[in-house]
């Protein structure tokens, strides 16, 4: 089986996961896909799915697969916690050509005070792990919203790759309910991370490349990282 078609099947298996956490529920979402080609603006032929769903820690999980078939695969997953849960925020991203990994990316990253606890256990406990996900990556310096312990390595070969999978989704498992915190901390440091996401300018070239800068542009503002929501008043 080629790193793409194992990169598919993880993006698939996460899904799943998300979808049958207790209390979960899938919320719509439109074919960003099917929106180009009506527009005329898929340029590539691409294999585009996402999943978002609402747990009762996460106000927002998205798992994304995004592809040029034969050419590159990608797997996103996001997850932002209910602004009165005390949790960080999850990300993982994996980047995989036909026959080699560029990049495993994965991150609980700060978000309120009370957080800080579950991220510095999650961190020691894959620290003995760490050498054997890959070379390290250098990250540019909007990834300073990221925690400092953050993974981003180059998979040396498949076995480092699957154990990078194994990681993002053993982590994802870590977001459960939490103590309550600032609604309006929480909002805060929500929105600092979006906006460091949204500074990622290659993944809009990428998408812009597939499906045309508008819909490219839509899609980050709406679904990939989409606004916080406004905090209710007490």
């Amino acid at each position: 089986m080629s790193l793409l078609q194992k990169l598919e099947e993880a993006v698939d298996a996460l899904a799943t996961t998300a979808a049958s956490i207790p209390g979960a529920r899938i919320l719509p979402m439109p074919d960003w896909r099917s929106r180009a080609a009506a527009e005329g603006t898929l340029r590539r032929p691409i294999a585009w799915r996402n999943t978002v769903v609402r747990t009762p820690a996460l106000r927002r999980l998205h798992v994304e697969y995004f592809a040029i078939p034969g050419e590159i695969a990608v797997l996103h997953a996001c997850a932002f916690p209910h602004l009165d849960q005390a949790l960080p925020i999850y990300g993982f991203d994996v980047i995989a050509g036909q026959d080699r990994a560029t990049g495993c990316f994965l991150d609980l990253s700060p978000t309120v005070p009370e957080a800080d606890p579950l991220i510095a256990a999650w961190a020691d406990g894959l620290e003995p792990h760490r050498a054997a996900l890959g070379t390290q990556r250098v990250l540019p310096e909007w990834t300073a919203i990221f925690s400092p312990r953050v993974i981003a390595v180059r998979p040396a070969d498949a076995t480092a790759f699957q154990a990078g999978l194994d990681l993002g989704a053993a982590t994802l498992r870590c977001l459960l309910p939490a103590t309550r915190c600032d609604p309006a901390a929480m909002a805060a440091a929500q929105a600092r991370y979006i906006e460091g996401q949204r500074r990622n300018d290659r993944t809009r070239r990428m998408l812009a490349g597939c499906i045309g800068a508008d819909i490219a542009d839509a899609f980050i503002a709406e679904c990939l990282f989409p606004p916080v929501p406004a905090v209710e008043a007490a």
